[in-house]
């Protein structure tokens, strides 16, 4: 037997049901990984999911490294706050599963989420994709302020930028200081002399230029391995690793304190180098710092 309906009833069912029915004609959606501990049992590589922003990667024997994390659909985009580089895992349906070219996660134990941390606008954490695009050309302002947001990648291109101009302005300093480079202009090329000849001077200023050059290329089999930083910008970087520790950027300025001879500072540093996390190389080298400290 047929059942009578009304078009009246049929409409207001058709309101009701139309747009359930919809919902459930979708595709699941993605499931993002669950906070916890996840393992590649190949290389015995750990990956710790804090919260939806927030998680670190450790190799064996090697120093945690941390992580920003984004979700985005049935990926995990993975952004490594200490090289700068990033990945994208692929997660499984159950959430149980993380999975990119170099392993495959499984979930070991599940942990509670922590907060997710929230970032200012134009903050390098705020767009991290953008922020790391970016980051090797970004500069000393960027590569600064990004430091002190908690970025050590920016750190380290901040130090490494100040041991390039510190490199560079000892090697000047040597090729300007070396008497066989002549410190005044040939006399063709000076415009009020008598013998001023443009093309002269022309070749003139060639082979002096490939003469600093190759003094320059010379001069540096001498340079220090560790170049002397100028003391505000050790003062920057040693506030900076007080500020933001980082096995790899405190032990860099530990390095650079070092070599200036604030064996005190370096030992500082050493030591905050080596509580970020149980790393065997900061801890012996901080040992054997320790030696040269003055009492």
């Amino acid at each position: 037997m047929l059942l009578a309906v009304s078009p009246g009833r049929l409409c207001r069912w058709h309101v009701v049901l139309f747009p359930l029915l919809a919902v459930l004609a979708l595709p699941a959606a993605a499931q993002s990984p669950r906070c916890g501990t996840f393992k590649d049992p190949a290389s015995g590589a750990v990956l710790r999911v804090d919260s939806a922003v927030q998680g670190e990667r450790q190799l064996p024997g090697e120093a945690a490294e941390p992580y920003h994390l984004q979700h985005n659909g049935d990926q995990l985009l993975a952004a490594n706050l200490a090289s700068g580089r990033m990945t994208r895992l692929a997660v499984s349906t159950d959430s149980r599963n993380l999975s990119d070219d170099a392993g495959h996660y499984v979930l070991e134990a599940d942990v509670a989420c922590q907060a997710a941390s929230t970032f200012a606008p134009g903050s390098c954490r705020a767009d991290i994709t953008t922020c790391f695009g970016q980051m090797t050309w970004a500069g000393a302002d960027s590569w600064r302020r990004w430091c002190t947001e908690g970025v050590s990648a920016a750190c380290n291109r901040l130090i490494e930028d100040y041991r390039s101009e510190a490199r560079s302005a000892w090697v000047i300093a040597k090729v300007m200081a070396d008497e066989s480079i002549p410190s005044s202009a040939p006399a063709v090329c000076v415009k009020d002399s008598a013998v001023f000849d443009a093309e002269a001077c022309g070749h003139a200023e060639d082979a002096e230029r490939a003469r600093a050059v190759g003094k320059a290329f010379a001069l540096t089999k001498g340079m220090p391995n560790e170049p002397t930083l100028p003391d505000a910008e050790l003062d920057e970087v040693a506030k900076l690793c007080r500020q933001q520790p980082s096995v790899t950027f405190c032990t860099a300025v530990a390095s650079a304190l070092r070599a200036a001879g604030r064996l005190p500072a370096a030992l500082e540093a050493m030591q905050l180098a080596c509580s970020t996390t149980e790393n065997p190389q900061a801890c012996a080298q901080l040992a054997t710092q320790g030696t040269d400290t003055p009492n």
